[in-house]
């Protein structure tokens, strides 16, 4: 017997991890956005809106469509 996956419901599901882990990042780096507009420092900035835009558009990389199977979703994952 072999099991099959839903993988519309997965992709969703794995939309949703992101959007879960993403919180805390976002807390992180806008601590990082303070401290850098308190410097002045314009290149931090810049790099903390960088990456808040990844985060923001993680969800709906194009990637998550693509897979196939719940391995590929795994490949999906905006965080180091």
């Amino acid at each position: 017997m072999t099991v099959s996956v839903n993988m519309t419901k997965a992709k969703e599901i794995w939309r949703n991890k992101i959007r879960e882990a993403r919180t805390e990042e976002f807390t992180k780096l806008d601590a990082q956005y303070m401290r850098a507009d308190e410097a002045g420092d314009t290149e931090a900035k810049a790099a903390v809106v960088a990456r808040k835009t990844v985060l923001r558009d993680a969800p709906a990389d194009p990637a998550i469509d693509a897979a196939a199977t719940p391995e590929d979703l795994k490949k999906v994952w905006p965080f180091e």
